[in-house]
């Protein structure tokens, strides 16, 4: 009995990380490729053809060489030309620029267009 649990032990602690490190190891080029455009599509590759060491060796050069994502920069908005006009949201008439209500119908403009 003694023989039989000396013998369990060491694989019931390390079992998880016999199981854990090889699936990493498999999943290393999705991982690798977490925030590029084409993730999809090396997570596919990697599921269907990662079993073979050329398909996980052709998805882990993919997840290497591919470009990440770039930010999007969104444009400040300009303010309209000094003589120029906007219409009022509420009742459409053409208010001035800098205008906090509108001459026709009273109604408060929003801030953006001050």
């Amino acid at each position: 009995m003694l023989r039989l649990s000396l013998w369990f032990f060491p694989f019931f602690h390390f079992g998880p990380i016999f199981w854990l490190v090889p699936l990493f190891m498999y999943f290393l080029p999705a991982f690798l490729a977490r925030n590029k455009p084409n993730f999809t599509s090396i997570l596919i590759l990697n599921i269907l053809g990662g079993w073979t060491f050329i398909g996980w060796i052709i998805a882990l050069v993919w997840a290497i060489s591919s470009d990440s994502q770039r930010p999007v920069v969104a444009t400040a908005q300009t303010a309209p030309a000094p003589g120029a006009s906007f219409y009022c949201t509420a009742c459409g008439r053409p208010c001035p620029v800098g205008a906090r209500f509108c001459s026709a119908c009273g109604a408060a403009q929003p801030a953006a267009r001050r």
